[in-house]
């Protein structure tokens, strides 16, 4: 049975580049008051960066597309942001995972910010309900 999330915060801003820092600063102080300290925080900001620019660049078609996020902890402190858009179905974790052994030129241009996403956390899932794409990362403090 999965841990019951508490909501910490939530944020909902067009889904645009502009609002990047919105999102960022949001998370990352629920992350703070949370516990989570400087290393932490800065991959979280790294992650979430790279998730809100797929959703922008490649789902959020139409100009009053928004998306949301959620920030949350568990019974055993792990942290989760839930990131919310209503673009076309996409689901990032069935993307091939990079050859990042290759050469730069050898190498087809996307997917890293995906691998950064599997890398730098300690859980990633997605689903798609209610024709929303809802990804969801867990950090845990250590």
């Amino acid at each position: 049975m999965a841990e019951k999330i508490h909501i910490l915060c939530s944020i909902e801003l067009p889904a645009a580049l502009e609002s990047l820092p919105g999102f960022s600063a949001r998370i990352t102080g629920c992350a703070r008051e949370a516990g989570f300290g400087e290393h932490k925080l800065s991959a979280m900001e790294l992650v979430v960066e790279e998730a809100i620019v797929n959703i922008v660049k490649y789902s959020s078609s139409s100009p009053d597309s928004t998306i949301i996020t959620t920030c949350g902890t568990d019974g055993s402190g792990a942290f989760y942001i839930t990131i919310i858009d209503s673009g076309p179905p996409f689901d990032p974790l069935k993307r091939d995972t990079p050859d990042t052994s290759a050469g730069i030129d050898d190498r087809p241009v996307g997917g890293l910010g995906i691998f950064f996403i599997k890398e730098m956390t300690d859980g990633v899932t997605y689903t798609r309900e209610a024709g929303k794409n809802i990804l969801t990362i867990k950090m845990k403090k250590q």
